[in-house]
């Protein structure tokens, strides 16, 4: 009986650390992966974040549930993080346990240069389709361009053609006309929004992640060519030698837009 207890015994052993064995070979080593936020001129926009992975990836945006070091599991939010002033620059990518880099860059435009880049292709293709029309091309004014930006920022504030102030662009014997657009978000707490489906204006990432401003600026002078007669003819005027286009970004991809007319003789 005694021998039998200490075979068994020695038995359970050998098992016990097969099984640790088995156990230690599976286990998975916690990976770390450090995220540097900056801008596309270079500036650090916040303080680098590193993560902690035991067996989850992790996603770009959105949120992740995911295991920690402790055992416990939890959800994260994405690595993309919303920066006041800047929109990202380019659309990452979601990074699988084993696919995780040890570092990373995610880069950030600010609002401000996005937005002229955007209203430059905006008024190029206005202009391009107005040609084809017979129709002279619209001409840059810098006061009108001023009136435009505070347009834009605005319609954040009253998403009206009257403006907070009680007045309008489109009244008559304003001297001027006004038409708008709104991009709805495309950077959501659960990830990358599909509203509009390209129904409508808003913010577009080419294929290489990279954000587009022309293709960004089609969706919205598309929109405006054809959503209906009033704003087609609008765009088709022959009243009007002057306009101007001023977006304003906010930094999850929605923004608002304003395009001012100013017809001959219209007061400064």
């Amino acid at each position: 009986m005694k021998l039998r207890n200490q075979l068994l015994t020695i038995l359970g052993v050998g098992l016990g650390l097969v099984g640790a064995g088995v156990l230690g070979n599976t286990a998975e080593a916690a990976k770390t992966m450090t995220v540097n936020y900056v801008s596309t001129t270079g500036q650090q926009l916040r303080a680098p974040i590193t993560y902690t992975r035991v067996s989850n990836g992790i996603n770009a945006f959105g949120t992740t549930y995911t295991y920690t070091t402790s055992g416990y599991p939890n959800t994260q939010s994405g690595y993309v993080k919303t920066i006041k002033g800047y929109v990202p620059h380019k659309v990452q990518q979601n990074y699988t346990y084993q696919s995780m880099p040890s570092s990373l860059t995610v880069k950030y435009i600010k609002e401000s240069t996005l937005a002229r880049k955007v209203e430059k292709q905006y008024l190029k293709q206005i202009n391009a389709y107005r040609v084809t029309k017979g129709l002279k091309e619209f001409k840059h004014r810098a006061s009108l361009k001023t009136k435009a930006i505070v347009r834009s920022k605005e319609l954040w504030t009253k998403l009206s053609h009257v403006r907070p102030n009680g007045q309008s662009y489109n009244s008559s014997n304003s001297g001027y006309a006004e038409v708008m657009a709104v991009l709805p978000t495309y950077f959501t707490s659960y990830g990358i929004s599909t509203y509009n489906s390209g129904q409508g204006a808003t913010i577009v990432y080419n294929s290489n992640g990279y954000v587009s401003y022309k293709k960004t600026a089609q969706t919205a002078s598309n929109e405006l060519l054809t959503c209906d007669a009033e704003h087609r003819d609008t765009e088709l005027n022959n009243w009007a030698t002057y306009s101007e286009v001023a977006f304003s970004f906010h930094a999850d991809g929605s923004a608002k837009m304003a395009q001012l007319f100013e017809l001959a003789g219209a007061k400064e």
